[in-house]
């Protein structure tokens, strides 16, 4: 049996494990995962029987409308025309980064498992799959996973730096290494990676108490990000961290970074949050502004109690918010 003919049983058992024990609509799209899969590995070991699958088209087509149910009939599509591996791959992979999105990581896990034994030369791939191992706690294997991206990307591509950043922050010693990574990052000029490297160091900053210097790293990072849905996510990310440190104005100034460049949830999310910022500071007119009679999409709860702060980040992020507006204007 192959690795990539194990890896499918392995993949399509743990899909039919959770259709198993859980219930709803999680119970029935791992059913139609794992039968999508099981045509998988017949395919990698010869060819799909008619039965399984019709029978798999049958449950993904009962599935409710929904970017999944079009990524596992694509998949299907591709078994029926006896696509390459490298193309049954990128399906599997889109199905994992669906499957991240709704927070269904053992699922993305086994799928992005199987795309890469499908596709062993994918860095990309590689790299996903490193970073699911991550989310899920598995560290060694998030390491290993890491390495192997760094390795195919021959270490000096954007995957490679990437799978630095990753291999940094399940070190033992994540801060410092992160301080290296990107400082490569912004050698080679991939603001991209150095962005990605400045947002997890803020990450473990933070989880070590060190508040203040998670907010310059998140700062940094809103300036570093080219993708704008990354740039608002960051924001948002700063404007907590600034109010954990009594920054209300800064906390402002990153919110309406992510309400001009944040994709429509996050707009949204960046309205309420500014209401109720100015809510907590007794801002009338900024209650006026920002008061929505549309239902948010997500709830913005606040224990912020105003406090002055010491050194502002406001400053610095107006005068770079002003200067992005001034550079799209021209």
């Amino acid at each position: 049996m192959t690795q990539a003919t194990q890896t499918a049983a392995a993949a399509q058992d743990t899909l039919l494990h959770i259709s198993e024990t859980e219930r709803g609509e999680r119970a029935r799209r791992a059913a139609a995962g794992a039968l999508v899969l099981r045509v998988v590995q017949q395919s990698v070991s010869g060819a799909p029987d008619e039965f399984t699958l019709r029978r798999a088209r049958a449950e993904v087509a009962g599935l409710q409308k929904s970017a999944e149910k079009s990524i596992l009939l694509r998949a299907l599509r591709v078994m029926e025309d006896g696509g390459a591996p490298g193309h049954l791959s990128a399906a599997l992979v889109a199905y994992a980064c669906e499957l991240e999105t709704t927070r269904r990581l053992p699922e993305a896990d086994a799928a992005i498992s199987l795309g890469l034994a499908l596709d062993e030369g994918s860095g990309a791939t590689a790299l996903h799959a490193a970073r699911l191992a991550r989310k899920m706690g598995d560290r060694q294997r998030a390491l290993v996973l890491y390495c192997a991206a760094r390795d195919l990307d021959v270490g000096d591509g954007q995957i490679a730096r990437l799978a630095q950043v990753g291999e940094a922050v399940v070190s033992d010693d994540g801060i410092r290494m992160l301080g290296r990574v990107i400082r490569r990052a912004l050698r080679a000029g991939d603001a991209e990676a150095a962005a990605v490297g400045l947002e997890e160091r803020a990450a473990l900053r933070r989880a070590a108490g060190d508040r203040r210097g998670a907010a310059r790293d998140l700062c940094l990072a809103v300036a570093r990000y080219t993708d704008p849905v990354d740039r608002a996510r960051a924001a948002h990310a700063l404007a907590g961290a600034a109010l954990s440190l009594g920054d209300a104005a800064a906390a402002r100034e990153a919110l309406l970074v992510a309400l001009g460049w944040g994709d429509a949830p996050q707009k949204d999310h960046a309205r309420t949050r500014l209401h109720t910022l100015a809510r907590d500071l007794g801002d009338q007119v900024g209650m006026r502004r920002w008061r929505s009679f549309q239902r948010p999409s997500l709830v913005s709860l606040s224990a912020y109690r105003p406090a002055p702060a010491s050194r502002s980040l406001a400053p610095r992020l107006l005068a770079w918010r002003e200067s992005m507006g001034q550079r799209a204007a021209g």
